[in-house]
């Protein structure tokens, strides 16, 4: 058995407890729901927010603001379509707490990976704004697992890709 496999087991075990926590009442599973779907807007919002005020300044920042984020996201979806790792519901016969139909795809997590890299954007901007998304997107990155949806390593190698390419094109570059 691999590392991934191994991690893979080691998820349904606990997963198999995380949901039981969160099925035992129904209140948690909406809330679940609307945190994953707000703080999802909330992060795509905060980014038009971003683009906005880079154009109304006419600061040049915006080149970088486009480009490093749309790198990594093209990064990470033809990484994760060339892996194709099976989701937890595909993989093992357990439920997850949202509605899901997505087939493969799983590793790396591109919520996650979108989530990270456009905190980052924001964090090249103004340091506060970034650190207030990092928060965010360390949440989301969190909640990826517990629904059920993608194991803690997808969310781990969609951080990393985007930190990587974060930190290469914000400030290496």
């Amino acid at each position: 058995m691999n590392f991934y496999e191994k991690h893979c087991e080691k998820y349904l075990r606990q997963y198999e407890k995380t949901e039981s926590f969160f099925r035992a009442d129904e209140r948690r599973i909406k809330a679940l729901k609307l945190f994953s779907k707000l703080s999802t807007y909330a992060v795509y919002a905060a980014y038009v927010f971003l683009l906005v005020y880079l154009a109304a300044n006419k600061d040049m920042r915006i080149v970088r603001a486009v480009i490093v984020p749309a790198a990594a996201f093209l990064l990470v979806t033809a990484v994760r379509s060339g892996l194709n790792f099976p989701r937890p519901y595909e993989k093992y016969p357990i439920k997850s707490l949202v509605s899901k139909s997505t087939k493969g795809k799983s590793c790396p997590s591109r919520h996650t990976a979108c989530a990270v890299i456009i905190a980052l954007a924001c964090m090249y901007i103004s340091l506060p704004f970034g650190i207030v998304m990092m928060i965010i997107a360390l949440l989301i990155a969190a909640s990826r697992p517990v629904m059920g949806v993608h194991f803690p390593l997808d969310v781990v190698f969609g951080a990393v890709l985007s930190l990587a390419v974060g930190i290469i094109g914000f400030w290496v570059i």
